[in-house]
């Protein structure tokens, strides 16, 4: 429902018939195996032919991966940090401002679905502000005054 309001220009800056959604999840704090689980349960309920979904899954250095979805279902939190740096196949945005500046060549919308430290304390968000890169959720500074 949330893509499609999206797609209906109900979020501010959008209004297509097809969009590239990025969906953030992982993070340097121990709740990365909930941000892990929260990104699957929505890309299990995001799915359309109008949207393009690409995951990316930040690690305990803050450097991003880029996966697919077999990636994102075929690991669980304890190594997914240990998997992707030893694989080597997919090489990662160093900082989350790399990050940011390749999403805002890519995408059309960002589900920020990190729990905890660059996540929930708007770290992230005040990146996308930045960058005019539209996302779910809470503005950088709400987040910043709620996060505990």
């Amino acid at each position: 429902e949330l893509l499609m309001n999206a797609m209906s220009g109900g979020v501010e800056g959008t209004k297509l018939d097809h969009m590239v959604v990025a969906v953030i999840c992982g993070g340097p704090t121990r709740e990365r195996g909930i941000s892990l689980n929260s990104a699957r349960s929505l890309l299990d309920h995001i799915k359309s032919d109008k949207a393009d979904v690409l995951t990316y899954y930040m690690d305990t250095n803050t450097r991003t991966y880029q996966l697919s979805n077999a990636q994102l279902y075929s690991n669980t939190p304890s190594d997914f940090d240990f998997k992707l740096a030893k694989d080597g196949k997919v090489e990662p945005f160093e900082t989350p401002e790399a990050l940011v500046d390749h999403l805002k060549t890519c995408v059309d919308i960002v589900f920020p679905m990190i729990h905890g430290e660059w996540g929930e304390d708007g770290r992230l968000q005040e990146l996308l502000e930045q960058e005019e890169i539209p996302f779910v959720g809470s503005s950088a500074a709400t987040c910043k005054k709620a996060f505990d």
